[in-house]
């Protein structure tokens, strides 16, 4: 009889377990990228926020509305930033996360102050792989939607897509390529728009025989902190990985080696955290990367140049990184938000513009194709 009662409560626990397990969904989830990034809606105890669905990140980040909002914990903890510095984070009770049908409690985000990057695309925090990892992801870059579903769940397309060499260990998800012979590791970062090389971790010793250019520029951490890098930009050679073939272009440099949003541009990704799978819609890919030869950023109130091809007219003329410029065609601009903006819409409208400089100087600057093949 003990046995019979004992099977019995068992059974009913198996049931009730069974019956608190989430149903199978499918929750599609629209996104914007106007800053070359995933930008999705997220709810915190009932106020939509806007937050970048970011790979890189292994942790969850909120800006100053954190602080106002959700109860502080007496944890912090040393974050290192993209540019190698470290900052100091409180931790945050998320209170409850409403993402697509989903509901979170008992989490925790990270703290950090407003930046100009981030505010400007009211962008009010990172959604990071701590949270990110419980789901499975359809990514679709060209429609501009995330489709999230239960990590046992495959939708049919996953059949007809290409699967990459994958790993997720440490919160770090790992596109693996071979090139040369030399599995080379790349961070899958949908938090960054362009893919990186570092160099000192993978030097290429055939360099001078690729499609190379040098730009000066920048980058914005989490932080906002504007950072200069001179990379040189490649178009690496075909690189495998799985059943994938990819011509990638990449930037050379200092920076660590990750793949960007623009090598996926128009094609769908599927990703399975958990499970250590990443699936692509075309077996192979070739980037062809376009460009400006020079942007400009607005700092201490003035414009100035904020990136420049090497070799470029403008180089050729003399102008470098750093350099005021005094009217954008035909403007003055002394917010930072207001330019950067004015610059996205031109570059979505692939149109020219033109820079005058103190000494009168005029320069028209172009969308070219970043490689002469």
């Amino acid at each position: 009889m003990k046995k019979s009662i004992f099977f019995l409560v068992l059974c009913f626990i198996s049931l009730s377990l069974y019956a608190q397990q989430p149903p199978a969904f499918q929750d599609t989830i629209p996104f914007r990228n106007d800053l070359g990034v995933i930008i999705v809606p997220i709810t915190f105890n009932g106020v939509e926020k806007e937050f970048a669905f970011d790979t890189g990140a292994q942790a969850s980040v909120g800006f100053s509305w954190v602080e106002k909002d959700l109860k502080r914990t007496s944890k912090k903890v040393n974050v290192k930033s993209s540019n190698g510095s470290k900052t100091k984070m409180r931790y945050y009770k998320s209170g409850t996360i409403q993402l697509g049908s989903r509901k979170i409690t008992k989490h925790r985000i990270l703290q950090i102050d407003d930046s100009e990057i981030f505010s400007c695309y009211a962008i009010d925090g990172v959604l990071g792989v701590d949270i990110t990892q419980h789901f499975n992801w359809t990514i679709d870059f060209e429609k501009k939607i995330l489709i999230m579903s239960p990590t046992d769940f495959y939708p049919e397309e996953v059949k007809e897509m290409h699967a990459l060499d994958f790993d997720f260990t440490r919160n770090r998800p790992s596109v693996f390529m071979e090139m040369n012979g030399k599995k080379i590791k790349f961070l899958l970062d949908t938090g960054a728009r362009e893919s990186d090389l570092n160099k000192e971790t993978y030097t290429l010793s055939n360099i001078e025989q690729l499609p190379k250019t040098t730009f000066y520029s920048g980058f914005f951490d989490v932080k906002g902190t504007l950072t200069k890098t001179n990379n040189i930009k490649l178009l690496l050679p075909d690189l495998t990985s799985g059943a994938v073939v990819i011509t990638a272009d990449a930037d050379y440099g200092n920076q660590s080696s990750k793949i960007g949003n623009t090598l996926w541009r128009n094609r769908r990704l599927f990703m399975s955290l958990k499970n250590d799978e990443l699936y692509v819609s075309d077996a192979r890919i070739i980037s062809d990367p376009w460009s400006y030869d020079c942007a400009a950023v607005v700092q201490d109130g003035k414009m100035v140049v904020f990136k420049i091809k090497e070799g470029s007219d403008a180089w050729k003329q003399g102008i470098r990184q750093g350099d005021e410029i005094k009217i954008f065609n035909g403007k003055t601009f002394t917010d930072f938000c207001e330019l950067n903006k004015y610059q996205k819409q031109l570059s979505v409208e692939k149109k020219d513009f033109e820079w005058e400089f103190a000494n009168g100087k005029k320069l028209t600057i172009q969308r070219k194709k970043v490689f002469k093949l």
